[in-house]
């Protein structure tokens, strides 16, 4: 068995490496910049002043007294997108030059890690056409050259102590692994223990559970049983209720049949009222009403047209007598000719007006024969259809309804004439034979014409 490690020796190394003080990183001393009285210098932050300039297209550079060693350029700026890239450029001690592109860090500033030993740095930033950029400030981060050995001296004592925990580590891992192996044997015995008592857990645990379940199931028996007992009363009281809606259902039934009966022969009825004309043409009526509604409007100009120039005739006829009164000398045939041209627009807008109201109030009452020329047609087709059927035997429903739908299309047709004509005569069908017919084709014929001329009455 191997012997436990000291590890005093590594918390004494990482002690000292708390000490150990390591300088931050702070901005270059303003006083190694040259050219300290340009604008592009003033906007470092530490060279006291306050200034912003506008972010023009072009290199803006710091120069130094003697080599720097820069760990980044960082830049504040104003409207430019994270999208925009910066060029930086830096000049190392050894005289080779360095350049970059770079956007945002993070969404705000541009920083550019140089980490090197440099002479000059520089940065341009892109154009930008629609929009006032500016550039704030300018921080440079690093230390003189002279300070250079510090930082290399803190290296080396870091190497130093990394070296020296790093043994230690090493020799405490082999001993946690020494004790680790150990602790695998100690607990794959205790894990056996446990399997042990959790076996024997497990056993009692099932045999509760069997318990448990049996006296469940007893208990959903009983309350099963009672259940079923419960259900079969409800059963009971539903079947007698069911017992006493059939009844009524019975009753309702014949009452709906005797009703069914009832509504049939009145749709019966109904169809053999609707197989002619309806008598109400409200569609045909209301389409008529706009129209008369239409002329009416339009009438309605000439009309006051007419009236207009009909009245300024009349008032102003009467200014003819003044002019005699005023000049004795005045000509009447002079004057009539003058005012020819006036008479002769004036009777042109009167004619032209009665004309225009003429064919609209013409059109109105055409509108209206027709309106009455379609009720005429419904009547006289409902009346003689019921009037000819009247004393014929021998006809089936079907024939009837063929009947009278040929007698409604002669009506229509003969309407399309703008009205029924007094020559109309009703064809009859050569397919159909009616040789029980009781009265004469001719007898039905005159009812025709008798229906077709209302106006004669």
């Amino acid at each position: 068995m191997s012997q436990p490690v000291n590890l005093q020796k590594a918390y004494d190394n990482a002690e000292a490496l708390r000490e150990l003080e390591i300088p931050a990183s702070s901005q270059l001393p303003f006083d190694l910049v040259l050219g300290r009285h340009k604008q592009t210098t003033k906007l470092l932050a530490n060279s006291g002043s306050d200034i912003t300039t506008s972010g023009a297209n072009k290199w803006y550079e710091y120069s130094f007294s003697e080599p720097v060693f820069l760990n980044e350029i960082s830049i504040s700026e104003e409207n430019y997108a994270s999208y925009n890239e910066f060029e930086f450029r830096w000049r190392l001690a050894t005289g080779e030059e360095v350049s970059t592109k770079l956007s945002k860090d993070s969404g705000k500033n541009y920083r550019a890690p140089i980490n090197q030993l440099v002479s000059q740095v520089s940065f341009r930033p892109p154009k930008k056409w629609w929009a006032e950029v500016k550039i704030n400030r300018v921080t440079l981060i690093g230390f003189p050259q002279h300070e250079l050995h510090n930082f290399i001296e803190l290296v080396s004592n870091l190497e130093d102590y990394q070296t020296k925990i790093i043994a230690d580590v090493d020799a405490a891992i082999k001993n946690a692994e020494q004790a680790n192996k150990r602790l695998t044997a100690v607990e794959s015995e205790r894990d056996a223990r446990l399997a042990e008592i959790t076996s024997a857990d497990q056993s009692i645990k099932d045999l509760t559970a069997k318990i448990g379940g049996l006296t469940e199931q007893r208990q959903n028996l009983l309350d099963e049983i009672t259940k079923r007992e419960e259900l079969i009363s409800t059963l009971d009281k539903r079947r007698s209720e069911v017992h006493e809606q059939i009844t009524e259902r019975e009753v309702v039934r014949e009452g709906l049949v005797k009703k069914i009966a009832e509504l049939k022969q009145e749709l019966r009825d109904l169809q053999d009222d609707v197989n002619m004309f309806p008598t109400e043409i409200s569609a045909f009526v209301t389409q008529g009403g706009k129209s008369v509604t239409t002329y009416g409007k339009l009438a309605a100009v000439p009309i006051l047209l007419m009236v207009v120039v009909t009245s300024l005739l009349v008032f102003n006829a009467a200014n003819l007598t003044t002019v005699f009164d005023e000049d004795d000398k005045a000509k009447i045939w002079s004057i009539l000719v003058t005012r020819l041209p006036y008479v002769f627009i004036a009777t042109a807008i009167i004619t032209a007006s009665y004309k225009l109201v003429r064919l609209f109030v013409g059109e109105i009452m055409r509108i209206n024969q027709q309106r009455l020329n379609l009720s005429k047609i419904s009547i006289i087709a409902t009346d003689t259809s019921n009037a000819s059927q009247k004393g014929l035997t021998g006809l089936s429903d079907r024939d009837i309804y063929e009947l009278r739908t040929d007698l409604k299309m002669q009506l229509l047709r003969d309407h399309l004439k703008e009205y029924i004509s007094k020559d109309f005569k009703y064809q009859q069908k050569s397919k159909f034979e009616m040789p029980n017919f009781s009265r004469k084709q001719k007898d039905v014929e005159d009812e025709i014409k008798a229906g077709d001329n209302p106006g004669e009455e």
